[in-house]
Protein backbone atom coordinates (compact mmCIF):
# COMPACT_ATOMS: atom_id res chain seq x y z
CA UNK A 1 0.00 0.00 0.00
CA UNK A 2 1.48 3.27 -1.07
CA UNK A 3 1.39 6.42 1.10
CA UNK A 4 -0.55 9.46 -0.20
CA UNK A 5 1.57 12.29 -1.58
CA UNK A 6 2.34 15.02 1.00
CA UNK A 7 0.88 18.48 0.38
CA UNK A 8 3.24 21.19 -0.90
CA UNK A 9 4.84 23.35 1.85
CA UNK A 10 3.42 26.85 2.34
CA UNK A 11 6.21 29.43 2.08
CA UNK A 12 5.96 32.98 3.54
CA UNK A 13 6.09 35.46 0.74
CA UNK A 14 8.18 38.61 1.21
CA UNK A 15 6.08 41.81 1.16
CA UNK A 16 6.05 43.60 -2.11
CA UNK A 17 6.91 47.34 -2.35
CA UNK A 18 3.73 47.66 -4.29
CA UNK A 19 1.69 46.54 -1.32
CA UNK A 20 -0.87 49.34 -0.74
CA UNK A 21 -0.73 49.10 3.07
CA UNK A 22 3.04 49.37 3.11
CA UNK A 23 3.02 52.39 0.82
CA UNK A 24 0.39 54.14 2.97
CA UNK A 25 2.39 53.46 6.12
CA UNK A 26 5.55 54.95 4.63
CA UNK A 27 3.63 58.01 3.47
CA UNK A 28 2.14 58.54 6.94
CA UNK A 29 5.61 58.41 8.51
CA UNK A 30 6.99 60.94 6.03
CA UNK A 31 4.06 63.31 6.55
CA UNK A 32 4.49 63.11 10.32
CA UNK A 33 8.19 63.91 10.03
CA UNK A 34 7.54 66.89 7.75
CA UNK A 35 4.78 68.29 9.99
CA UNK A 36 6.96 67.90 13.07
CA UNK A 37 9.86 69.66 11.39
CA UNK A 38 7.60 72.53 10.37
CA UNK A 39 6.23 72.92 13.90
CA UNK A 40 9.74 72.97 15.37
CA UNK A 41 10.87 75.48 12.75
CA UNK A 42 7.92 77.77 13.50
CA UNK A 43 8.64 77.56 17.23
CA UNK A 44 12.22 78.63 16.62
CA UNK A 45 11.24 81.63 14.45
CA UNK A 46 10.98 83.95 17.46
CA UNK A 47 13.35 86.91 17.71
CA UNK A 48 14.73 89.01 20.56
CA UNK A 49 13.71 92.68 20.60
CA UNK A 50 13.74 95.51 23.13
CA UNK A 51 10.76 96.38 25.32
CA UNK A 52 10.45 99.27 27.80
CA UNK A 53 10.22 98.45 31.50
CA UNK A 54 7.96 101.34 32.53
CA UNK A 55 5.76 104.09 31.10
CA UNK A 56 7.85 106.66 29.22
CA UNK A 57 6.62 109.93 27.76
CA UNK A 58 7.68 111.38 24.43
CA UNK A 59 11.02 113.13 24.74
CA UNK A 60 12.53 110.68 27.23
CA UNK A 61 16.11 109.74 26.34
CA UNK A 62 16.56 106.00 26.69
CA UNK A 63 19.03 104.47 29.14
CA UNK A 64 19.98 100.83 29.63
CA UNK A 65 17.79 100.77 32.73
CA UNK A 66 14.69 101.53 30.61
CA UNK A 67 15.04 98.43 28.44
CA UNK A 68 14.68 94.69 28.73
CA UNK A 69 15.17 91.95 26.19
CA UNK A 70 12.15 89.83 25.26
CA UNK A 71 11.70 86.92 22.86
CA UNK A 72 8.61 87.20 20.66
CA UNK A 73 7.25 85.87 17.39
CA UNK A 74 6.56 88.82 15.11
CA UNK A 75 6.25 87.01 11.77
CA UNK A 76 6.20 89.72 9.07
CA UNK A 77 6.39 92.61 11.60
CA UNK A 78 9.89 91.96 12.92
CA UNK A 79 11.39 94.88 10.97
CA UNK A 80 9.12 97.34 12.77
CA UNK A 81 10.83 96.80 16.13
CA UNK A 82 14.36 97.29 17.45
CA UNK A 83 16.26 94.00 17.71
CA UNK A 84 18.61 93.45 20.64
CA UNK A 85 21.54 93.45 18.25
CA UNK A 86 21.17 97.24 18.10
CA UNK A 87 21.39 99.49 21.16
CA UNK A 88 18.89 102.38 21.26
CA UNK A 89 20.48 103.92 24.38
CA UNK A 90 20.88 107.68 24.02
CA UNK A 91 18.03 108.08 21.52
CA UNK A 92 14.86 109.99 22.36
CA UNK A 93 11.29 108.78 22.09
CA UNK A 94 9.01 110.59 19.67
CA UNK A 95 5.82 109.32 21.33
CA UNK A 96 4.61 107.78 24.56
CA UNK A 97 5.26 104.11 25.27
CA UNK A 98 3.55 101.98 27.90
CA UNK A 99 5.25 99.59 30.30
CA UNK A 100 6.04 96.31 28.56
CA UNK A 101 5.50 97.71 25.07
CA UNK A 102 7.92 96.69 22.35
CA UNK A 103 10.21 99.45 21.10
CA UNK A 104 9.22 100.50 17.55
CA UNK A 105 11.86 101.79 15.16
CA UNK A 106 9.70 104.73 14.16
CA UNK A 107 9.38 105.89 17.79
CA UNK A 108 13.06 106.87 18.05
CA UNK A 109 14.92 110.07 17.32
CA UNK A 110 18.69 109.79 17.04
CA UNK A 111 19.45 113.24 18.50
CA UNK A 112 17.44 114.59 21.46
CA UNK A 113 16.11 118.12 21.01
CA UNK A 114 16.51 121.07 23.33
CA UNK A 115 18.68 121.90 26.35
CA UNK A 116 18.85 120.08 29.67
CA UNK A 117 17.97 122.15 32.74
CA UNK A 118 18.17 120.98 36.36
CA UNK A 119 15.39 122.42 38.52
CA UNK A 120 15.84 122.32 42.31
CA UNK A 121 12.49 121.79 43.99
CA UNK A 122 11.74 121.64 47.68
CA UNK A 123 10.56 118.23 48.81
CA UNK A 124 7.35 119.85 50.02
CA UNK A 125 6.58 121.34 46.60
CA UNK A 126 6.29 118.23 44.42
CA UNK A 127 4.63 114.80 44.60
CA UNK A 128 6.84 112.10 46.08
CA UNK A 129 6.05 109.77 43.18
CA UNK A 130 7.89 111.78 40.55
CA UNK A 131 9.87 109.39 38.37
CA UNK A 132 11.88 109.55 35.17
CA UNK A 133 9.79 109.49 32.02
CA UNK A 134 6.77 111.35 33.43
CA UNK A 135 5.37 114.62 32.14
CA UNK A 136 5.25 117.50 34.59
CA UNK A 137 4.07 121.11 34.76
CA UNK A 138 6.33 123.66 36.45
CA UNK A 139 4.98 126.73 38.26
CA UNK A 140 6.83 129.73 39.71
CA UNK A 141 5.75 132.14 42.47
CA UNK A 142 7.98 135.26 42.82
CA UNK A 143 9.76 135.50 46.18
CA UNK A 144 9.68 139.31 46.20
CA UNK A 145 7.27 141.99 45.03
CA UNK A 146 3.84 143.13 46.06
CA UNK A 147 1.96 140.87 43.69
CA UNK A 148 3.04 137.26 44.11
CA UNK A 149 1.06 135.70 41.31
CA UNK A 150 1.88 132.11 40.45
CA UNK A 151 2.54 131.56 36.75
CA UNK A 152 3.16 128.43 34.71
CA UNK A 153 6.74 128.23 33.48
CA UNK A 154 6.71 124.89 31.65
CA UNK A 155 3.91 122.67 30.44
CA UNK A 156 4.06 118.89 29.95
CA UNK A 157 7.85 118.58 29.87
CA UNK A 158 9.32 115.10 30.25
CA UNK A 159 11.40 114.30 33.32
CA UNK A 160 14.83 113.08 32.24
CA UNK A 161 15.96 112.35 35.80
CA UNK A 162 14.58 112.84 39.31
CA UNK A 163 17.10 112.74 42.17
CA UNK A 164 15.77 112.61 45.73
CA UNK A 165 17.42 114.50 48.60
CA UNK A 166 19.99 112.44 50.45
CA UNK A 167 18.72 110.18 53.21
CA UNK A 168 18.16 112.03 56.47
CA UNK A 169 17.37 115.39 54.87
CA UNK A 170 13.79 115.93 55.95
CA UNK A 171 13.83 119.68 56.54
CA UNK A 172 11.93 122.14 54.39
CA UNK A 173 15.21 122.99 52.66
CA UNK A 174 15.71 119.47 51.30
CA UNK A 175 15.51 119.68 47.51
CA UNK A 176 14.99 117.31 44.63
CA UNK A 177 16.92 117.80 41.41
CA UNK A 178 14.49 117.48 38.50
CA UNK A 179 16.14 117.49 35.08
CA UNK A 180 14.03 118.36 32.03
CA UNK A 181 14.75 119.22 28.42
CA UNK A 182 13.56 122.62 27.19
CA UNK A 183 13.90 124.77 24.11
CA UNK A 184 17.14 126.78 24.02
CA UNK A 185 15.16 130.03 24.09
CA UNK A 186 13.39 128.85 27.24
CA UNK A 187 16.49 127.95 29.24
CA UNK A 188 17.33 131.51 30.38
CA UNK A 189 13.81 132.22 31.61
CA UNK A 190 13.67 128.91 33.48
CA UNK A 191 17.00 129.61 35.20
CA UNK A 192 15.82 133.11 36.20
CA UNK A 193 12.60 131.66 37.60
CA UNK A 194 14.67 129.20 39.65
CA UNK A 195 16.71 132.10 41.07
CA UNK A 196 13.86 134.52 41.79
CA UNK A 197 10.81 132.37 42.54
CA UNK A 198 9.57 129.44 44.56
CA UNK A 199 9.12 126.45 42.25
CA UNK A 200 6.26 123.96 42.37
CA UNK A 201 5.97 120.81 40.25
CA UNK A 202 2.81 118.87 39.46
CA UNK A 203 2.33 115.73 37.42
CA UNK A 204 0.82 116.72 34.08
CA UNK A 205 -2.27 115.07 32.70
CA UNK A 206 -1.71 112.58 29.90
CA UNK A 207 -1.63 114.34 26.55
CA UNK A 208 -1.28 113.40 22.91
CA UNK A 209 1.61 115.76 22.28
CA UNK A 210 3.40 115.04 19.04
CA UNK A 211 7.09 114.88 19.95
CA UNK A 212 8.20 115.10 16.33
CA UNK A 213 6.26 118.30 15.86
CA UNK A 214 7.51 119.63 19.19
CA UNK A 215 11.09 119.00 18.12
CA UNK A 216 10.74 120.50 14.66
CA UNK A 217 8.99 123.59 16.02
CA UNK A 218 11.42 123.97 18.94
CA UNK A 219 9.13 122.53 21.58
CA UNK A 220 5.59 123.42 20.57
CA UNK A 221 3.23 122.66 23.42
CA UNK A 222 5.58 124.09 26.08
CA UNK A 223 5.04 127.78 26.96
CA UNK A 224 8.03 130.05 26.69
CA UNK A 225 9.35 131.26 30.03
CA UNK A 226 9.43 135.04 30.33
CA UNK A 227 12.38 136.83 32.01
CA UNK A 228 10.29 137.34 35.14
CA UNK A 229 9.65 133.64 35.43
CA UNK A 230 6.20 133.86 33.90
CA UNK A 231 4.93 131.96 30.94
CA UNK A 232 3.88 133.07 27.51
CA UNK A 233 1.25 130.55 26.43
CA UNK A 234 1.80 128.79 23.17
CA UNK A 235 -0.65 126.78 21.06
CA UNK A 236 -1.45 123.33 22.33
CA UNK A 237 0.47 120.67 20.43
CA UNK A 238 -1.72 118.90 17.91
CA UNK A 239 -2.26 115.19 18.15
CA UNK A 240 -0.50 113.32 15.40
CA UNK A 241 2.08 110.94 16.81
CA UNK A 242 -0.48 108.91 18.68
CA UNK A 243 0.59 109.01 22.32
CA UNK A 244 -1.51 106.05 23.34
CA UNK A 245 0.21 103.43 25.54
CA UNK A 246 -0.89 100.65 23.21
CA UNK A 247 -1.34 101.93 19.63
CA UNK A 248 -3.10 99.87 17.05
CA UNK A 249 -0.85 97.20 15.61
CA UNK A 250 1.69 97.36 18.45
CA UNK A 251 2.81 93.96 19.60
CA UNK A 252 3.45 93.03 23.21
CA UNK A 253 5.62 90.17 24.42
CA UNK A 254 3.83 86.94 25.21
Amino acid sequence: MTAPPSPPANRHRLPSWLDVRLVLGVLLVLVSVLVGARVVSAANSSVRVWAVKSDLAAGAVLTSGDLRSVRVRLFDNADRYVATGRSPVGQALTRDLGAGELLPRDALRAQPCGSLVSIPVSAQHLPDRIVRGQRIDVFATPKTGDKKQTEQVLRAVTVQSAVKPKAGLVSSGAQWAITVRVRPDQAGGVVEAIRTADIDVVIAEATNADADQACEKAGEGEPSASPSGGASPSPTAKSGGGAQPTPTGTARPR
